[in-house]
């Protein structure tokens, strides 16, 4: 697999360089493309030394704030419904979106009433927003990124007959939820560290092959919180575990259960579920990646992970990886349909998140991109039952009468 840039500036060479120092997973080069950057990840290793100190009282401030929720001191907010949580201890790459999905459709199968509650990363307005079914329909792709950024609206195409609720405090989110939706369970995505807001059951995202990352603190690393926060959580979700070998993954499930023997340990995988157009939605099967020649693009935490997908589909890649969450210029874009045209590309592909973000596209430059769905799948009946029995759990401790 090809990979090109359409920038070569140093500052994204030093980026990637203190990326691989962070993660190896987020979005870093090869080692190949490493061996000719020395300086830039000798720069990167001494700014996350010059950091350490910062490290070290963002730890102790986590720790501070902890305590004060757990003394009451800090007050907390218990909505009137079960509340889940499905958060990181790391900052983004392990598939939180779709677990959202899947623990939403899972509750509803049990036939619960679920509201989303969401942070809205990215977007550009900073009140309380509503997305009740139904309104996506009616917005401006423009408009519709600034009120509620990408992730929601991946969320709001994924499950369009439930509300989601988009403001940083969830506490006050959770509150208009129950007043205005009346759920059965509500969702918080993203969001293991918001205190404030109680919860019923937290379920963690790790990646199989970087659980921990460099295992240091924000913002020598990756970690939000000290890995023995992990013990808050009832449920370990193991994401892209079929990328792992056996040793490999029974060493990540090891290394969680160390700080929480009591957690389920469930594994996942990110299954294609479908390729579709921008421009009308339509669907085409998985087989028409097959021996094309694509042009894959994308803005997320672990970019090789879009581009192996698409391999795996049999697709010769060319990847473009941007940094997550990306903005898209109209000049990346007109460049991106450029060397389409130019290299002789098939196909032109990109992620849900992504297409989200590629407001203000001509019909003519809609009709060029493709869109791949990925969903969370998991691996085996006893996962799916683990998950469903935690669940049920979390929500019959909050209710009178037990879920079917």
């Amino acid at each position: 697999m090809r990979e090109i840039r359409l920038s070569a500036s140093s500052f994204s060479r030093f980026k990637a360089a203190l990326m691989a120092r962070l993660d190896p997973g987020l979005g870093a080069g090869s080692a190949a493309d490493r061996k000719h950057e020395r300086f830039f990840d000798l720069c990167a290793a001494t700014l996350l030394a010059l950091l350490e100190p910062f490290s070290i009282l963002y730890g102790a401030a986590v720790v501070a704030r902890a305590s004060l929720y757990r003394r009451g001191t800090l007050k907390t907010y218990r909505p009137p419904c079960a509340t889940v949580c499905v958060g990181n201890i790391t900052t983004g790459g392990t598939g939180k979106t779709p677990a959202v999905v899947l623990v939403c459709r899972v509750l509803q199968e049990m036939g619960m009433r679920v509201v989303v509650l969401s942070r809205g990363y990215g977007r550009s307005q900073s009140s309380m927003q509503t997305l009740a079914p139904g309104d996506l329909s009616c917005l401006e792709p423009e408009e519709a990124s600034s009120r509620f950024g990408d992730e929601v609206l991946t969320l709001a195409t994924r499950l369009e007959d439930v509300p989601i609720i988009v403001t940083a405090d969830r506490a006050t989110a959770a509150k208009h939820a129950c007043d205005k939706f009346a759920p059965d369970v509500l969702v918080m995505d993203d969001g293991f560290g918001h205190l404030r807001l109680e919860r019923d059951l937290d379920i963690l995202m790790f990646d199989a092959k970087y659980p921990f990352a460099n295992r240091k603190l924000l913002p020598c690393g990756t970690l939000r919180e000290p890995l023995w926060a992990i013990a808050r959580a009832r449920v370990a979700i193991i994401s892209r575990s079929d990328q792992c070998g056996s040793d490999e993954l029974a060493a990540t499930d090891e290394g969680i259960l160390r700080y929480s023997p009591d957690i389920d340990v469930i594994h996942s995988t990110h299954r294609p579920a479908g390729l579709r157009g921008i421009s009308d939605s339509s669907s085409l099967s998985l087989d028409h990646l097959s021996g094309k020649s694509v042009l894959a693009f994308c803005g997320i935490a672990r970019p090789e992970s879009f581009f192996s997908t698409l391999s795996a589909l049999g697709a010769k890649v060319t990847g473009v990886p941007f940094p997550d969450h990306h903005a898209y210029t109209r000049q990346e874009i007109k460049t991106l349909l450029s060397q389409g045209q130019s290299g002789g590309f098939d196909l032109i592909v990109t992620t849900d998140k992504d297409a989200a973000r590629l407001a203000g596209l001509s019909d003519e430059e809609a009709r060029q991109l493709l869109v791949l769905r990925v969903e969370l799948a998991l691996l085996g009946q006893d996962d799916v039952e683990r998950l469903r029995r935690a669940l049920a759990v979390a929500v019959q401790a909050r209710s009178d009468v037990a879920p079917s």
